[in-house]
């Protein structure tokens, strides 16, 4: 049995389908949560999207004013390229916000507190930030980023831009993994102390506590996520921003 089954979707990895698991054991329990949200997203915004008015209101307000309000962060970052990335980094953002807030629900876990979907996340964005420098800049023009002006000093230059372009994902996937991982360590601790005292006859050494530092600490969880998802569409825009600023210096 795998070692992180344990939560609401457990029973997915009981199913048999022709003598096969629905879901291998090997499959980390993020992954079923991570599909979730995304059908929990998709679902919310075609409920909210599925009679647009001129004059928004209720869900479909809320949608466009997230967006809106979304739009003007990446403008601020990447100026008149906003418009053609803001999807891209606004879903992003969206997504990673939904997977940080899901381990508050009690039986569900945080799918970016695990590594390997904070990889695949890192990982796309790196993808993204590649594919626009080629497109913009020419397959030639995007590797002269990598060597710089100076041709004689290329064989410096490359290994070092190389390993800088390789940092940005890892650097992106361990910076959220981390930080949520943390985070929900450090509430399930909390949470197990208070419950050892109890148990034990010592809940009078925290009476009022739990009263008091419950919703201090979900309030700290639903701030921390936000944070964390920020910091990683921001600087995935950044990314973008820096590939866009390659073309422009090229052009000039």
């Amino acid at each position: 049995m795998h070692a992180e089954h344990g939560s609401w979707l457990t029973w997915l990895y009981e199913i048999r389908v022709g003598g096969h698991p629905l879901v291998p054991d090997w499959v980390p329990e993020a992954v079923p949560f991570a599909v979730l949200v995304i059908l929990a997203l998709s679902v919310l915004v075609r409920i909210g999207m599925r009679r647009p008015q001129r004059i928004p209101r209720g869900l479909q307000s809320l949608v466009e004013w997230v967006f809106v309000a979304l739009g003007n962060a990446w403008r601020a970052i990447l100026g008149d390229q906003a418009r053609r990335f803001s999807p891209f980094l606004s879903t992003l953002f969206i997504y990673i916000l939904l997977m940080n807030w899901c381990g508050l629900v009690p039986g569900f876990k945080s799918p970016t507190a695990n590594l390997n979907t904070t990889v695949a996340l890192a990982l796309i964005v790196f993808g993204v930030v590649q594919i626009y420098g080629v497109i913009e800049n020419g397959l030639l023009g995007y590797a002269k980023h990598f060597t710089g002006d100076i041709w004689w000093m290329a064989p410096l230059m490359l290994p070092i831009h190389i390993v800088g372009e390789l940092a940005r994902p890892l650097s992106l996937s361990l910076r959220l993994f981390g930080n949520v991982n943390s985070e929900d360590t450090i509430v399930m601790v909390l949470i197990t102390l208070g419950t050892v005292l109890f148990s034990r006859g010592l809940g009078g050494l925290m009476e009022g506590a739990p009263s008091v530092l419950a919703p201090l600490m979900i309030a700290m969880a639903l701030f921390t996520g936000l944070v964390q998802a920020y910091i990683f569409s921001v600087l995935a825009a950044v990314y973008l921003a820096g590939v866009m600023h390659e073309e422009e210096h090229a052009s000039a």
